[in-house]
């Protein structure tokens, strides 16, 4: 601890050397960092004494674990960044006793919100509860709220972003609440390349594949050669759903007029219902598969759609979908 606290706060000694020389200043120091030492160690005690209550005596109280900030800020004697140091590692602690156990974590939101108060800038801590509060304590609402304070500290973090957004629409169903972040994720630089095909195919759902389009456009330039080959990418991706979306309608119609499926692709333009099978943006071939019942490419590629499957139907629908 006393090493930590020298790294983030050397003594300010003069060139002459005054402090060395000044007894009474010197004395003082020792004093001070005493107690600095001291205060942290007693609120790291109490916050583990708390913590290693049972859950069921602290259930029906308020999380006491912890003293409101104000006093912790007051207590640390303006070491900050070190008392969060301590409680942050008093709060992985916690997270893996319960994630062994019960994996019960009533108080998990609540550590991290202090130690971001603590230090706003610790962004580990924000990406941690990003993920751990939504998909391990099933609690997104706390998940998010951690996030949108870790995106107000870092408005330039893709990572932030990239989390906030998706899980306002996973968790949420809040597509309007995700796309902004999602594109903001998608216009910073060292992006991951999958978050623009997520952001294009969530306005396509949300605007259709035209806003989708003149979002991808937007973006050209704004991450040099790399970025601009990943929007050529999700450009020839609006292609692709567009026509596979045109070849299906086509085969729907040819059903509905003949009382059948067709045999192939030849059949539909051959009724009069597509002009032509269109080239594959990626290189490949379209062909219907009778099996499925459905237009699919030959390279196995899928269109850009709404994610859907039961595990979000689950969370959708309120129901645990932790295991």
């Amino acid at each position: 601890m006393e090493s930590l606290i020298a790294r983030e706060y050397p003594p300010a000694v003069d060139p002459a050397g005054a402090l060395t020389a000044n007894p009474r200043r010197r004395l003082f120091g020792f004093i001070a960092g005493g107690l600095v030492v001291t205060s942290l160690l007693m609120l790291a005690g109490y916050a583990s004494r708390q913590l290693e209550r049972p859950l069921p005596a602290l259930a029906e109280e308020e999380p006491v674990y912890l003293p409101d900030v104000r006093f912790l800020r007051l207590a640390s004697l303006g070491y900050h960044n070190a008392l969060a140091d301590v409680l942050w590692f008093r709060t992985i602690d916690y997270f893996g006793k319960h994630f062994r156990g019960d994996r019960l974590y009533p108080w998990l939101a609540r550590m991290c919100d202090v130690v971001t108060d603590l230090d706003p800038r610790a962004e580990h801590v924000y990406s941690f509860a990003g993920f751990i509060l939504t998909w391990e304590a099933q609690t997104p609402a706390q998940g998010i709220q951690l996030l949108e304070k870790g995106v107000g500290q870092f408005p330039d973090s893709w990572q932030l972003h990239y989390y906030l957004g998706f899980t306002r629409f996973y968790f949420n169903d809040d597509l309007e609440g995700a796309l902004p972040h999602l594109k903001r994720a998608a216009e910073l630089p060292g992006t991951h390349p999958y978050v623009s095909r997520l952001a294009a195919m969530l306005y396509a759902q949300q605007y259709g594949t035209d806003v989708a389009r003149e979002f991808l456009e937007e973006l050209r330039g704004s991450g040099g050669s790399a970025m601009d080959g990943v929007i050529r990418e999700r450009l020839k991706d609006i292609e692709f759903s567009e026509q596979i979306a045109g070849l299906e309608r086509g085969v729907q119609q040819y059903r509905e007029r003949f009382g059948h499926d067709p045999a192939s692709l030849r059949e539909v333009v051959a009724a009069g219902f597509v002009a032509q099978v269109p080239a594959e943006p990626f290189g490949h071939e379209y062909i219907y598969d009778p099996a499925t019942r459905q237009v699919r490419s030959s390279s196995g590629r899928r269109p850009l759609r709404m994610y859907d499957s039961e595990r979000r139907k689950q969370v959708l629908g309120g129901r645990s979908y932790r295991d």
